[in-house]
């Protein structure tokens, strides 16, 4: 007969006390043994297996917004050393890798496009403990780009800061209204503007919903704020200042962070940096400034290294959106100068239409690659075309045309990953405000939005100084 349950329970209570706390010792160490066992055949199936991707770490908003973001991936055991050709980034794109214990980390070099699906793979991953490989791929989305524009007031009335969607047609947001906006640069939350009333200027920081604003320090005495510049990685604003009365524009730091305190940039030999053109170094904390003399320099914003100077040039034309290096232009040669090393490149620039065009603004997308506004003679040199157009060092691709004679360019910029050109048309036949301090344009200014790659128009709109 076999023995049941009741059976059992009623052996174990003939037993005496020492018997039966002996036989649940032993109960309880075989089940331990058996999970042990169960959970080291599963470890081990694990390992044999090969590392599994169990999360994907990356920021979708900073990845288009500033160069060397990390994509992190995080398998389920550590992993021995990745090499870059065991990476496939589609769309490529250039990046470093580092291995870390079960985390492999993919820093992009340059800053992403927006609205674009990205997979990333990584072939050939193993353990540390046994070398079998595994794959481990994700796919993320970056961010869509979103527009920063000005539209000036009709007839009096306010001028409105707006911000919207680039594609798909999102409404325009009306962030900010009032009278006579010069200047803005625009933040992760929020978003400082430059007015003045001709004499004054004042400098204002509003929450990115408009509810709220903080009207910001400047130097003392009267003066206005001639040109604003900030990076989001550092912010930091910057901006000349010129004195009423004088003819001097003196260069100004103010951080957004801690005291907000305005401070002079200052010289090698300590006195107050009197500028004809500056830019911010992107995702850095400096700027390059052209003083009166036409030295150009490195200023550290923090203040604690000295200016490092670049050379004499008559015209700084830009620094690169990478942050590595600058435009500049002597009398009769233009040249790409490194701003680490301080080497200088002279820019064998292309042909236009088979001529040799008068060269205008231009921004530095990549180490030999440009996008620069220039003017073809026509009629013998009667007249001329304005066009903007990509060059490569090897050929001039034309990428914007104005639509006819009456239109004419007011200016442009370009996206900070370079994806995006804005190009600001007006009629001839429309009236300028010419008491606005900086950048007046035409009342019925609009900006036309160009895929730099291809050359298509992806969007046009009313208002002008197009921000990303």
């Amino acid at each position: 007969m076999t023995p049941t349950s009741t059976d059992l329970w009623a052996a174990d209570g003939d037993l005496d006390e020492a018997d039966r706390h002996a036989r649940q010792r032993r109960r309880f160490v075989a089940l331990v043994v058996a999970l042990a066992l169960v959970c080291t055949v599963f470890g081990v199936l694990t390992h044999l297996q090969g590392p599994k991707l169990t999360d994907a770490q990356v920021d979708t908003t900073a990845v288009v917004g500033r160069s060397g973001q990390q994509l992190r991936l995080f398998a389920n055991q550590p992993v021995a050393h990745v090499d870059p050709e065991q990476v496939t980034i589609s769309p490529a794109a250039d990046f470093r890798v580092q291995t870390s214990g079960d985390v492999v980390a993919v820093e992009f070099a340059d800053r992403l496009r927006y609205g674009t699906d990205y997979t990333v793979t990584v072939q050939g991953v193993s353990s540390v403990y046994q070398a079998r490989d595994a794959t481990l791929r994700t796919t993320f989305s970056t961010d869509p780009a979103v527009t920063w524009r000005v539209v000036h007031g009709a007839e009096g009335t306010d001028d409105v800061l707006e911000r919207a969607s680039l594609l798909g047609g999102g409404d325009r947001t009306a962030v900010w209204s009032a009278p006579r906006i010069q200047a803005f640069e625009a933040f992760d939350t929020a978003v400082a503007v430059v007015t003045d009333d001709g004499e004054q200027s004042t400098l204002s920081l509003v929450s990115d919903d408009g509810v709220a604003a903080e009207t910001l320090p400047l130097p003392d005495g009267t003066g206005l704020i001639t040109q604003l510049g900030a990076d989001a990685a550092t912010t930091t604003l910057a901006f000349s200042w010129r004195p009423q009365g004088s003819e001097q524009e003196l260069l100004y730091t103010l951080p957004l962070q801690g005291q907000r305190a305005v401070a002079p940039v200052l010289s090698l030999s300590g006195q107050p940096v009197s500028v004809l053109d500056w830019a911010v170094v992107p995702g850095q904390a400096s700027l390059v400034a052209q003083a009166g003399d036409e030295q150009v320099a490195v200023y550290d914003l923090t203040g604690t290294a000295p200016p490092r100077p670049l050379g004499t040039f008559v015209a700084l034309q830009g620094v690169s959106l990478d942050g590595r290096g600058i435009v500049a232009a002597t009398a009769l040669q233009a040249f790409r100068v490194d701003l680490a090393t301080g080497e200088q490149t002279p820019i064998p620039f292309s042909a236009v239409d088979g001529g040799t065009p008068y060269r205008g603004d231009l921004v530095a997308v990549a180490a030999t690659e440009y996008v620069q506004q220039v003017a073809v003679p026509a009629d013998g040199g009667a007249s001329f075309t304005n066009l903007i157009v990509f060059d490569d060092e090897q050929e001039a691709r034309v990428l914007f045309r104005p639509a006819g004679e009456s239109s004419q360019i007011e200016g442009f910029s370009v996206s900070p990953n370079g994806q995006y050109l804005a190009v600001e048309t007006a009629s001839a036949d429309d009236s300028t405000d010419y008491s606005y301090t900086i950048d007046p344009v035409p009342q019925g200014t609009t900006t036309t939005v160009v895929d730099v790659e291809t050359g298509a128009v992806v969007a046009s709109f009313t208002g002008h100084a197009a921000a990303w």
